[in-house]
């Protein structure tokens, strides 16, 4: 979430941001649509965990990992649920605190911390919430790059790294998931199966629809146009 400010202050060109970051920068952005993070179902590593029933959630305790899930959240607790929760931030890695009632924790924790499932009966997949409520995949991140930025030959080089990289997962997985703690075949299935790559038009759609949500739900204040570097 981090990489946003790197942009702004001039300190690099492009960035891997989350998606919410095209409507709250002080700067003018376009998508560089040569890959990104998103999901067309379950995330598995984007949920909501609550001893309380959905409807009746108040408060949630949000995972400060990713702006965009938080936005994400609260565009799905209100229009399928009716809900408007308070949100309070925290470092999900770093709480040492006594569990909350309700969390949105994001990443690795969800995943391969089998204690989140057990102690909390109610729980919302946010990818496939949204799926199933609009018909279209979700993006969480995208490449990003100032509008008066002229990348060169960076976006076909970086579509050829994607797509070099979607081609071996196995080996990504055999190198990195053990020191993660990550079991292999779930790591697998999760890089290969669960997350989406690519860039095009259903997910520029749906980026677009996310924006119009947040923006009508007041959840952010500027509403632009998606602009894609070409």
């Amino acid at each position: 979430s981090a990489l946003l400010t790197d942009l702004e202050a001039g300190r690099t060109d492009i960035a891997l941001c989350p998606v919410i970051d095209f409507q709250t920068s002080r700067l003018a952005l376009r998508i560089v649509p040569v890959g990104g993070i998103g999901c067309d179902g379950p995330t598995w590593t984007v949920r909501l965990f609550s001893k309380t029933p959905i409807d009746q959630i108040m408060h949630v305790h949000a995972d400060t990992d990713s702006h965009t899930s938080v936005i994400l959240l609260q565009v799905l607790l209100h229009e399928l649920y009716g809900v408007r929760a308070t949100i309070h931030p925290f470092d999900a890695r770093h709480d040492t605190a006594a569990p909350h009632d309700t969390m949105l924790l994001i990443g690795d924790k969800v995943a391969i911390d089998p204690r989140a499932g057990n102690e909390y009966p109610h729980q919302l997949d946010l990818g496939q919430a949204w799926c199933e409520l609009t018909g279209l995949p979700f993006v969480f991140a995208v490449w990003m790059t100032p509008r008066d930025v002229d990348l060169a030959d960076l976006p076909q080089r970086l579509d050829q790294v994607r797509r070099h990289n979607t081609g071996r997962i196995d080996e990504i997985v055999d190198r990195f998931a053990p020191p993660l703690n990550w079991p292999r075949e779930l790591a697998r299935e999760y890089l290969g199966e669960r997350l989406r790559y690519d860039i095009a038009g259903k997910q520029l759609e749906a980026m677009q629809l996310f924006w119009f949500k947040a923006h009508d739900q007041g959840l952010i204040k500027t509403l632009r146009p998606v602009e894609v570097y070409v």
